[in-house]
């Protein structure tokens, strides 16, 4: 018989038709199917634990302070606010950077476990914690999320199901570190 293609050719080109026609396929379902950034919102696994020692009086006594949770699309203006600011009027202070604010009164040895979705344009966690001695206090701690990729088949991979985050409400300082 006689054939336009040397021998093995044909085979060749019919398997690499094969190849393309798959990758093809391939990439057309991968587009259909990813979710967007909001389907991809992460929880938020934050545990507060309150220091034996807090917020001591002039005697050494501790005492209860109070404690916000911050979701934040920036934490710019966070970090550069002063205490007094983000105490009375928050939302004001903080704009549109302020997502959703959570406060609570803990006492001394107390550990609270806050549990929920994460906003798809949060890119910082914030707490603040109320000392008696502003002056002599680290009062804010921010941690800031890692930024999800632009591509949208490399967010779907490298999606952060769960951040878990502790919050150390220290004697005079607040630490925010994440667990692993």
């Amino acid at each position: 018989m006689f054939s336009r293609f040397p021998p093995g050719m044909a085979t060749r080109r019919n398997a690499l038709k094969r190849i393309a026609a798959g990758l093809t396929f391939l990439s057309l379902a991968a587009c259909g199917g990813v979710p967007s950034r909001k389907e991809l919102a992460a929880s938020l696994n934050l545990k507060i634990k309150v220091s034996d020692g807090v917020n001591p009086d002039e005697l050494g006594r501790p005492a209860p302070i109070m404690v916000r949770i911050y979701e934040l699309k920036s934490a710019y203006t966070f970090d550069n606010a002063d205490f007094f600011s983000l105490q009375n009027d928050s939302k004001k202070v903080l704009g549109e950077d302020a997502i959703a604010i959570d406060e609570f009164v803990l006492r001394p040895g107390d550990v609270r476990d806050i549990r929920r979705r994460v906003n798809s344009a949060t890119t910082a966690i914030g707490v603040l914690a109320g000392y008696r001695d502003l002056g002599k206090s680290v009062w804010r701690g921010t941690y800031r999320l890692p930024p999800p990729p632009e591509e949208a088949w490399l967010r779907v991979l490298t999606a952060r199901t769960k951040i878990k985050l502790n919050a150390d409400i220290g004697q005079r300082a607040v630490l925010v570190t994440e667990l692993d």
